[in-house]
């Protein structure tokens, strides 16, 4: 299993995030200061059941036998 975690920055100067795993786009988080309303779990917060199904995923690629490789990296500036 191979996670990509990608950090940039917004307008703002404030930081944002996005996950992916195996290549596919799974997860963004950034700031919700426009929008405070929004920071309530199930729209814009990352769920504990959301996590928990990702630490299913990479229990299930353990017991396959495929390594697990995170790479974070800053976001492409150009």
């Amino acid at each position: 299993m191979n996670i990509e975690i990608t950090t940039g920055m917004d307008a703002d100067n404030l930081e944002h995030q996005a996950m992916k795993i195996d290549g596919k786009e799974r997860l963004f988080v950034g700031p919700l200061c426009e929008c405070p309303e929004d920071a309530i779990i199930g729209r814009d917060l990352v769920s504990c059941k959301a996590v928990s199904s990702f630490m299913r995923e990479a229990y299930e690629a353990g017991k396959r036998g495929e390594e697990f490789n995170v790479i974070v990296a800053a976001e492409d500036a150009s």
